[in-house]
């Protein structure tokens, strides 16, 4: 997320008021089915893609993108 420069606040907006994405989200991944979640911050207008995971428990980020901005991340 920092490296994105995508903050907490806003991927709760994006969970919250997205699109649910159905090309990109996977149901039938295992073991938690994978959902991508996509819109525009409140703050700067940044067009996120979230992919969340639906575990049974809990509800997991897997990842967040940037879909205008390539950034060079290194994950470690």
């Amino acid at each position: 997320m920092e490296c994105r420069h995508i903050s907490e606040q806003e991927v709760k907006e994006i969970i919250r008021n997205g699109q649910v994405n159905l090309q990109k989200s996977a149901p039938d991944d295992r073991p938690c089915p994978t959902v991508a979640i996509e819109g525009y911050s409140n703050t700067d207008r940044q067009h996120i893609r979230l992919i969340l995971a639906d575990c049974e428990t809990a509800l997991k980020l897997v990842t967040c993108i940037d879909l205008e901005k390539d950034y060079s991340c290194t994950c470690n």
